[in-house]
């Protein structure tokens, strides 16, 4: 196991740096420009062309890219241009939003979508069947805009049972020293905090989670099917067996195998599907700064997010394998 992590580890290597190669190429590519989006109407030639040279894009691409690498390594991705702060310290700041949203999205998923893919396979060809099926095409094939914007409508607008947007109230003032609000106000003993927290929470993850849950329930519902069909569960259901002990013996541990695959690789999915969510809910993550950072071409911080991202998605990647292998002992590593 050991010499796996190592050969994996090592693999991280020319994976990010064709990684950044491509992140690279493709921020150069888009159309405009960061003294562009700096100067605005005022973007003269002689305007712009101080800016880049003030920023360094005047200089060859080679030495452009080699000193955007050696600052990566060192987590220095430049000042944004946006506030004229580190990226690395705008990012940190406004990752525990992201992170809070994306944990509370993924145990909505996983809390529903597994039972619920379970239920459906144990009731195969029955409505509860076809409702969760029809219900999973559904949750992929609607855009996590269009599902934000009519949660919003109907349960803060119509209803008013939750807040339209931000992370808490505005009026309210409390103490955040982790970033977390949730957990601040457990932290700090404010528990109405908290409870604020969740609220505005709510609308924002369950908007979110809307395709990892389709997901994981078709992998569920597909995974546990070909489970109970396997020649060891009739043989404990032959023998007797509590159908409790079989389901959690024999069904479940075999059958999440999959499952787990895809909530390591969802998680990924999770961070990049921020974006969109927290510009509708206006949750000021670092997907909202992300968004903003696009339309004001903040080339610093779309680098910066992007190679982030990449190595938190290729790291839970590599997890996930590490717990594929101790949940199933077939898996060896040569």
């Amino acid at each position: 196991m050991l010499r796996f992590i190592v050969r994996r580890l090592l693999l991280l290597v020319p994976i990010l740096l064709g990684l950044s190669v491509l992140l690279f190429a493709w921020v150069r590519a888009l159309p405009g420009g960061p003294a562009q989006a700096l100067l605005g109407e005022r973007a003269t030639p002689e305007a712009v062309a101080a800016i880049e040279s003030q920023l360094g894009l005047d200089r060859p691409l080679w030495e452009q890219y080699l000193q955007f690498l050696g600052r990566a390594v060192r987590l220095d991705f430049g000042a944004s241009l946006q506030t004229g702060q580190p990226v690395i310290d705008e990012m940190l700041r406004r990752f525990p939003a992201t992170i809070e949203l994306a944990v509370a999205a993924l145990l909505i998923a996983v809390s529903v979508g597994i039972p619920l893919g379970y239920v459906a396979a144990r009731r195969y060809g029955t409505w509860i069947d076809s409702v969760a099926v029809t219900g999973s095409l559904l949750g992929v094939t609607i855009p996590i805009f269009f599902l934000a914007y009519l949660l919003k409508y109907v349960f803060s607008v119509e209803l008013g049972w939750l807040p339209t947007a931000g992370r808490a109230d505005a009026r309210a003032r409390t103490e955040h020293p982790t970033g977390f609000y949730v957990l601040d106000g457990i932290v700090t003993g404010n528990l109405d905090a908290s409870w604020d927290a969740i609220q505005h929470l709510i609308l924002p993850a369950l908007a979110l989670s809307s395709i990892p849950l389709a997901v994981i329930v078709r992998i569920t519902r597909a995974s546990v099917l070909n489970v109970i069909n396997e020649d060891y569960v009739r043989t404990a259901e032959a023998k007797g067996l509590l159908p409790g002990t079989i389901t959690r013996r024999h069904v479940l541990k075999n059958a999440m195998l999959p499952v787990t695959t895809v909530i390591g690789l969802q998680l990924g999915v999770l961070l990049a599907g921020a974006v969109l969510t927290e510009t509708v809910f206006a949750f000021a993550g670092v997907g909202k700064f992300m968004a903003d950072a696009i339309v004001q071409r903040d080339f610093p911080t779309i680098q910066g997010f992007i190679l982030v991202i990449a190595v938190v998605y290729v790291v839970i990647n590599m997890i996930v394998d590490l717990v594929y292998g101790l949940l199933d002992p077939r898996v060896r590593v040569s």
